[in-house]
C-alpha cells in the first residue's frame, strides 16, 4: 500500500514538473522581446512599441529656443512603479529627478529650487520618456506611422497639450536594426524645439 501510494506521488510529482515546463516554453515563446525584435514592415511599429513597459537609455537632449540652445547627458530609467531621470551635469551634482504617483522629486541638487525650473523646465516635466510618447501615441486622434529609406517614423499631434513649445512628437526606428534613433519635438509651428538622441537603450 506504500509503495502503491509513494509511487502515485511520484507520479503526480513528474507530471506537475512537465506541464510547468511546458507552461514556461510556451511563455518564453509568446513574449516578445523588444531588444531583438526584427520590424518588417510599418504595420508591425505600433506591435512593437506597445511592447515595450520598462526600459534603461542614456540619452543626449537638445533643448532649442529663440534665444539659446542648451544640451544635457540624461540618464532614464522607468519602470511600472515610477520613473527617473539623472541629470549628468558633473561627478558630484549630479540632478536627480523622480515621477511617482504624479508627484515630482529633485533628488541630490544644490541649486535654488526656482533655478532648477528656469533651467531644467522640459526636463522636470515627463514629456522627455518614451512611455510618455507611447500613452499620448494610443490616445492621440491624430496619429500616424510613415517610413522613408532609413527609419520608420511614428507622429503624435497633441491638441490638448497646454504648452504650445510641444505640439508635435515623433519617433524614429532604424529600419536596418529595428532600434530605437531619436525623438524630434516640435512647436505649434513645427520648429523643433527638443531633439532626443538615444545613445543606449535597454528595453525590458
Amino acid at each position: 500500500m506504500k509503495i502503491k501510494r509513494f509511487t502515485t506521488i511520484i507520479f503526480l510529482a513528474i507530471l506537475l514538473i512537465i506541464i510547468l515546463i511546458i507552461f514556461s516554453i510556451n511563455v518564453y515563446k509568446t513574449k516578445k522581446n523588444v531588444n531583438t525584435i526584427n520590424i518588417q514592415s510599418k504595420e508591425k511599429v505600433e506591435e512593437y512599441i506597445f511592447n515595450i513597459n520598462e526600459y534603461e537609455a542614456k540619452l543626449e537632449v537638445k533643448v532649442s529656443s529663440n534665444k539659446n540652445e542648451n544640451i544635457y547627458e540624461l540618464n532614464q530609467k522607468v519602470n511600472k512603479q515610477k520613473s527617473y531621470q539623472e541629470i549628468l551635469n558633473n561627478e558630484n551634482n549630479n540632478l536627480v529627478i523622480e515621477h511617482e504617483n504624479g508627484n515630482v522629486i529633485i533628488k541630490n541638487n544644490s541649486l535654488k529650487l526656482e533655478k532648477v525650473y528656469e533651467n531644467y523646465g522640459y526636463i522636470i516635466e515627463n514629456t522627455l520618456y518614451l512611455n510618455t510618447f507611447i500613452e499620448e501615441y494610443k490616445v492621440s486622434k491624430e496619429k500616424e506611422i510613415t517610413e522613408d529609406d532609413n527609419y520608420y517614423i511614428v507622429k503624435v499631434k497633441l491638441n490638448d497639450y497646454k504648452n504650445k513649445y510641444i505640439r508635435y512628437k515623433n519617433l524614429y526606428i532604424r529600419k536596418n536594426d529595428s532600434k530605437l534613433e531619436k525623438m524630434e519635438i516640435e512647436d505649434i509651428n513645427k520648429n523643433r524645439t527638443i531633439y532626443i538622441l538615444y545613445k543606449e537603450i535597454v528595453i525590458k
